[in-house]
């Protein structure tokens, strides 16, 4: 039997090196992937809920100090008041104009691009948690998502001027009030008979701090019309409907918190292909 002639030196250290590099590769491509495992097991959608809910609460009151204590004064002296109470200035007024607005801007802009993801993310959570009700989680994500589409017109359209822009705010806010306590509401109605559940009495608490704040948000819309059908003074009209907008906005926000509570008692996750609850 004739002997193979032996590889060159050159050639064994070739095809080392090649085996080295491919090691290496393999090495790296699993320890990539397993960094994208835990980020995507670790996507936990509450935080945006919690975003959503106390960043709009901070940032509109520090948008009204920031042009109350501004040196050039953006808001007039009778603005100087708490508006829970005394109505004296709206919530767009507060923020539409001076450093105020920079920072409300700065801010909501890409919060109004959470809130859509959030809405987003009820739809797979709501449909872990009731499985009977798919179709319907999917419309109230759908309601929530389109109300923040138009938070995002209104906050572009602040501080502008013109008949368009205008129509951008009116609207605008109107919309996107209607729809996020309407997708609210139907949320409310989706998760309520889960509070009668034995599996689910760790939701049971958040599930009737959202009805209570959902009810705020409601109560304020009825007040809401009824201020005009009742009263006949125009600055009284509008010191009331400055009040219910500042208490509504509260409500609406703070209903988030709550939904972040939700989120994380279910330990829901959020991942591309599964969602999945602890």
């Amino acid at each position: 039997m004739s002997r193979q002639p032996d590889p060159s030196p050159s050639a064994s250290l070739s095809a080392a090196r090649q085996r080295l590099i491919h090691a290496l590769r393999r090495t790296l491509d699993g320890r990539r992937a397993g960094r994208e495992t835990v980020l995507i097991n670790s996507l936990r959608p509450y935080w945006l809920a919690l975003w959503c809910g106390l960043v709009p609460i901070a940032v509109t009151h520090a948008a009204w100090l920031l042009n109350l204590l501004a040196p050039a004064a953006q808001l007039a002296d009778e603005f100087r008041c708490i508006p829970y109470w005394d109505g004296c200035v709206s919530v767009s007024r507060a923020v539409r104009s001076g450093p105020g607005l920079m920072l409300f801007r700065a801010v909501m802009l890409p919060t109004a691009a959470l809130l859509a993801i959030t809405w987003l993310c009820v739809a797979p959570w709501l449909a872990a948690l009731r499985p009977d009700g798919q179709s319907r989680a999917r419309w109230i994500s759908v309601a929530g998502f389109i109300g923040a589409l138009f938070l995002v017109l209104y906050v572009s359209a602040l501080g502008t001027d013109g008949p368009w822009y205008g129509w951008l705010r009116r609207y605008g806010v109107v919309v996107y009030f209607g729809l996020t306590a309407l997708s609210q509401l139907l949320l409310v109605h989706a998760l309520w008979p889960m509070g009668r559940d034995v599996r689910f009495r760790h939701l049971q608490g958040p599930i009737r701090v959202l009805f209570a704040l959902v009810s705020v948000e409601w109560l304020c819309g009825v007040l809401s019309v009824a201020k005009r059908v009742l009263l006949s003074d125009p600055a009284l009209i509008d010191r009331i409907e400055n009040v219910v907008e500042w208490w509504f906005a509260l409500a609406l926000s703070a209903a988030f918190l709550a939904l972040a509570v939700l989120m994380y008692r279910s330990g829901f996750r959020l991942s591309p292909s599964i969602e999945t609850m602890r």
